[in-house]
């Protein structure tokens, strides 16, 4: 889905519109490990580069991180874990401090992932998910998408609320699972941006979701 021609079903309008007119910028990784120590290398690198082109490729931009297909499909539990390896590895190659105004405890409703000075909202899409469909793809993929695009979305909260409708309507068609009860606004104090980063197929938490502390490790 994420590659289609004509994804016109696919949940989240935005990154349809940006694949659509060509906002996207894509690194592909030869390992069906990324988050091996070269896996997180090249994308610590692409992030660089993505950062230093962003504002110009368009208002629905995305860096996507794409792997090589597989027979070989590992479970929901072993892709949460390298993804999350890979924020870790990533955030270790960090070469600027960690914003001053963004907590570095994840277990906060304030979180959220931070590269390069860059704030980051990213997502794990993998073969293994099944029933929810919107975060499925034929091999994984982990998309990052800067903090400004939601700016640009979000510039008024009549715009803010209609995004977010018109996205919880279309995923409720779309997956057949319920709508997660982790999709909650940034900044609500009842939420955890970390655990919409990498949703299972079933609304249950993930192993990963026990990390405590600092990903800064």
């Amino acid at each position: 889905m994420l590659l289609s021609k004509d994804p016109v079903d696919f949940p989240c309008v935005y990154a349809t519109k940006g694949f659509k007119a060509h906002e996207h910028l894509y690194v592909f990784v030869d390992s069906e490990d990324p988050s091996s120590p070269r896996g997180v290398q090249s994308i610590a690198a692409a992030l660089r580069q993505y950062i230093s082109r962003s504002k110009t490729l368009g208002p629905n931009t995305s860096l996507v991180v794409l792997t090589p297909e597989t027979n070989a499909v590992r479970s929901l539990e072993e892709y949460n874990r390298m993804f999350w390896d890979i924020l870790h590895g990533v955030s270790k190659l960090d070469s600027q401090e960690w914003p001053a105004d963004i907590p570095q405890d994840i277990d906060t409703p304030r979180w959220r992932f931070c590269f390069e000075g860059e704030q980051w909202f990213t997502v794990a899409l993998t073969p293994a998910h099944r029933y929810r469909r919107s975060r499925r793809a034929s091999c994984f993929c982990v998309l990052f998408q800067p903090k400004w695009v939601f700016d640009v979305l979000f510039s008024t909260p009549l715009k803010k609320q209609g995004a977010m409708d018109k996205v919880r309507g279309l995923l409720a068609v779309y997956d057949d699972v319920n709508i997660s009860p982790e999709m909650k606004p940034y900044g609500d104090e009842t939420g955890r941006e970390y655990k919409q980063y990498f949703l299972l197929d079933e609304n249950k938490p993930t192993a990963r979701e026990l990390l405590k502390g600092k990903i800064r490790v």
